[in-house]
C-alpha cells in the first residue's frame, strides 16, 4: 500500500476544498449558526469554535489542517503546598484589617 502524500494545507487550499464541496464559508457559516467572520478568522489563525466547525465539515483533524496553530495549554492548579501561600492566601496581621465606620461606631 502506497503511504497517502500529506498535503500542505493553507487559508487558500482550505477555501478550495470547501469549494470543490460545493460550500463556502458564509453558508458554512450560516449552517451553523456562528458568524461569517468566526471561520474567516478560523482559517487564518486555526483556532477557536471556527477551526473545528471547518475541520468536521472537510473531516480532517484541526493537527492535519493547521500543524503549527496554537495548542490550548492545559489547566495548572497551584500548589501552595509545594510553593507556599499566594499573596492573597497569607494571613493578615490584626492591625492591616480594614474596618468600616458603621464596625467603629458599633
Amino acid at each position: 500500500m502506497k503511504k497517502r502524500k500529506s498535503h500542505i494545507w493553507d487559508e487558500h487550499s482550505i477555501r478550495a476544498e470547501l469549494h470543490r464541496r460545493r460550500m463556502t464559508t458564509e453558508h458554512l457559516a450560516r449552517h451553523k449558526g456562528v458568524h461569517r467572520n468566526t471561520l474567516s478568522r478560523a482559517l487564518k489563525t486555526g483556532t477557536g469554535k471556527g477551526a473545528k466547525i471547518i475541520s468536521d465539515f472537510l473531516c480532517i483533524s484541526l493537527d492535519e489542517l493547521w500543524p503549527h496553530r496554537r495548542r490550548v495549554s492545559a489547566h495548572v492548579v497551584y500548589d501552595s503546598d509545594k510553593h507556599g501561600p499566594s499573596a492573597s492566601q497569607k494571613k493578615r496581621r490584626p492591625t492591616e484589617i480594614m474596618i468600616s465606620d458603621s464596625e467603629v461606631a458599633a
